[in-house]
């Protein structure tokens, strides 16, 4: 293992007394701290400050942070993966050495199990690679800056556990728009009340906050997203392209650019709900898993927009639609409790020491990707 190259991440909360409310945090390669007294103003101002202030991570370069599930198979000895799917679906089928955890419970199973500075990256696998965008941008946010979501999820790892070819559809290609809808008017931020004294307490209650609401009540689908007019629909990739098509009523927002509040976060409306979708609906997991945090009452759309335009998609360039030869693999899978199929070196559960065993030739059906991609 390259020891150089492991970004230290940790930032325990539970374990600072939070007299001082003085926190670390990590919003690039350089460690800082951050002093803040107890808080005088709406908690909502000081939550975005602090998040500016570590780097606003939803407006950076890098996300969504996303590894391929063939990165993941080539590194199972540096990564720390976990599976927040169901106990049941785990037993039936997981990576080697991943760990079974709860979204709601997993950070403080970060807390007393896992020292982040130990491995090259700590993975969170699910389905489809959507719910594990959701809870990898909370922690994120929360300062584990080398966590990332498996791309696709546990679809791409073994195509026996394929949700996605299920999920594409074309049902709504010929419904697009090509008008420009303009952003709303700029008004109040939401309002929370965690009851914390800083910054870095409101974060850490607002993240609990997060990953206690179940991902799947979260995901709208396509017939929704062109018939319920309830939303305030954001498209959320570039211009260019969403002059292209899309969604009737959807406002385009760029990427790594509109949801800052020193450009147009203050757009969003407070008092209604907001359908947030892209391509693949992963980078927009990461988004609204920022939004929840702040207190808006933000929604995505399962899938993306491969949901309703899957043959175009595909069909363009860069354009992200999923294409079942080029994502899934033949990984093997490991049945039963126990994380591993053989005791592993450390003798600590789920710590990814060794190389899964098959008996078979794996398939590698898929380039590796570039991380940050909006796939």
């Amino acid at each position: 293992m390259n020891y150089k190259s492991i970004i230290f991440s940790l930032i325990v909360f539970t374990a600072v007394v939070f007299t001082s409310c003085e926190r670390y945090y990590n919003p690039g390669l350089n460690i800082k701290t951050v002093q803040e007294d107890t808080i005088k103003e709406p908690e909502i101002k000081v939550l975005l400050r602090y998040i500016n202030n570590s780097g606003d991570y939803i407006n950076t370069k890098g996300v969504p942070n996303m590894v391929s599930a063939g990165d993941v198979y080539d590194n199972l000895s540096n990564y720390y993966v976990i599976d927040i799917r169901s106990h049941e679906e785990y037993v039936a089928g997981h990576i080697n050495g991943a760990v079974n955890v709860k979204a709601s419970e997993i950070i403080d199973f970060l807390d007393k199990n896992v020292s982040p500075v130990v491995y090259d990256k700590i993975v969170i696998a699910c389905h489809t690679g959507q719910s594990a965008s959701y809870v990898t941008s909370a922690l994120r946010l929360m300062g584990y800056s080398n966590v990332y979501a498996m791309k696709y999820g546990m679809s791409s790892w073994n195509r026996k556990l394929d949700k996605w070819s299920k999920g594409v559809s074309n049902k709504y290609a010929n419904k697009l728009e090509t008008q420009f809808n303009p952003k709303g008017e700029k008004t109040a931020y939401p309002e929370i009340k965690t009851g914390e004294h800083c910054g870095a307490e409101i974060l850490h209650a607002r993240v609990k906050t997060v990953l206690n609401t179940p991902f799947s009540k979260l995901k709208i689908n396509a017939e929704r997203a062109f018939t319920d007019s309830s939303f305030y629909i954001v498209n959320y990739w570039p211009k260019d392209k969403y002059e292209k098509g899309h969604i009737p009523g959807a406002t385009q927002y760029t990427p790594k650019y509109d949801l800052n509040d020193t450009t147009f976060l203050k757009t969003l409306p407070v008092d209604k709900k907001i359908l947030v979708y892209c391509f693949t609906g992963q980078n927009a997991a990461f988004t609204i898993a920022y939004l929840r945090l702040l207190g808006y009452n933000a929604f995505t759309l399962g899938f993306g927009a491969n949901s309703f335009m899957h043959d175009v998609l595909v069909s363009r360039e860069h354009w992200h639609g999923f294409k079942a030869a080029d994502k899934l693999n033949d990984f093997p899978l490991i049945t039963g409790e126990a994380p591993s199929d053989k005791k592993v070196n450390t003798g600590k559960p789920g710590v990814n020491n060794d190389k899964p065993k098959t008996k078979k030739k794996i398939v590698r059906r898929k380039k590796k990707e570039v991380e940050g991609g909006c796939g």
